[in-house]
């Protein structure tokens, strides 16, 4: 497929404003663990500048952007209407805690809601693209689940660097913990993505030339795409890379998202100065989540692609 960097962006965005709010959550969710100048002034406002982000870029995907509202219409039957639906809850559950906070009366109800509308978020995003059979990349549980380690992966490090910036009573305990899981999650999503790649690679497809064409013969070579220039097909249902790119697209991504940012933890961890480690750990990571779901995008296999081939 062909990748989109809106829904990129979007998806980044969003995961980690989902992941760093999914995490303080469960944090405060029984017993007050961060202060409510620290939830006002750092989290709810970073996740919503975040939140509104990826709203913008999600805007440049449309068509017409004026016509964006009838898009949750279909809501009993499509999962990107069911997104269109949960983005806006999550944003308004978290200006409501954003006020509550200011007003220190947050109360575990308000956890509970941002709980629930972040997994409901991670769910319609990831079933977008799983529900879509036909992709065998794409539909099988590990979608989901990828969307959802990445997203607390990049949230809790980011809610680890708000919690040293602010200085947010800060132990010898809390010193280890939240970088410790911070490298927790990006170890799980790293050898879930080895999975994932590996599982990619033996795909068998369901289809082939002969079927894709209706032509009855084992022997068949395509020599033309059959068009003078480009169309519709042509250019949506592929990424128009070399190999080559690609191969390097990966290594970027096992770098940038994964390996590098364990280690710049994992030197935190000793560090005098651990917020100089932990930020440009996420800033690394930012840019290898971008490559990584670039790659989501370009390593999907639209069957149409049997028929409109590459010149041989």
């Amino acid at each position: 497929m062909r990748p989109q960097y809106s829904i990129i962006f979007f998806t980044t965005l969003a995961g980690i404003a989902q992941g760093m709010l999914f995490s303080a959550a469960i944090l405060n969710l029984y017993a007050p663990v961060m202060s409510n100048q620290f939830l006002s002034s750092y989290v709810f406002s970073v996740a919503l500048i975040l939140l509104l982000g990826g709203l913008v870029a999600s805007f440049f995907h449309l068509g017409h952007p004026e016509r964006a509202w009838r898009s949750a219409m279909m809501w009993r039957t499509s999962w990107l209407s069911r997104e269109v639906i949960a983005l806006p809850a999550l944003i308004t559950v978290t200006i409501l805690a954003e006020v509550l906070s200011l007003q220190e009366s947050l109360s575990s109800w308000v956890w509970l809601a941002l709980i629930v509308t972040c997994v409901a978020l991670w769910i319609c995003t990831a079933k977008i693209y799983q529900c879509i059979r036909f992709i065998q990349e794409w539909s099988h549980i590990s979608t989901m689940i990828n969307f959802f380690i990445l997203g607390l992966s990049s949230g809790w490090l980011l809610l680890t660097i708000l919690f040293f910036t602010s200085e947010q009573n800060i132990t010898p305990l809390n010193n280890i913990f939240y970088p410790g899981v911070a490298f927790l999650f990006i170890f799980i999503a790293f050898n879930l993505k080895l999975w994932i790649w590996n599982r990619n690679r033996s795909l068998v497809p369901k289809s082939n030339l002969a079927s894709a064409t209706g032509i009855k013969s084992k022997q068949i070579r395509q020599t033309s795409m059959g068009l003078m220039g480009g169309s519709f097909n042509t250019r949506e249902f592929f990424h128009h890379q070399t190999d080559k790119l690609i191969a390097n697209i990966r290594k970027i991504i096992l770098i940038s998202a994964y390996l590098l940012p364990m280690i710049l933890i994992a030197i935190a961890f000793n560090s005098t100065s651990p917020i100089l480690f932990l930020c440009l750990a996420f800033l690394v990571q930012f840019c290898g989540l971008i490559a990584e779901r670039w790659m989501f995008f370009a390593e999907a296999n639209h069957p149409q692609n049997l028929y409109y081939q590459r010149v041989s």
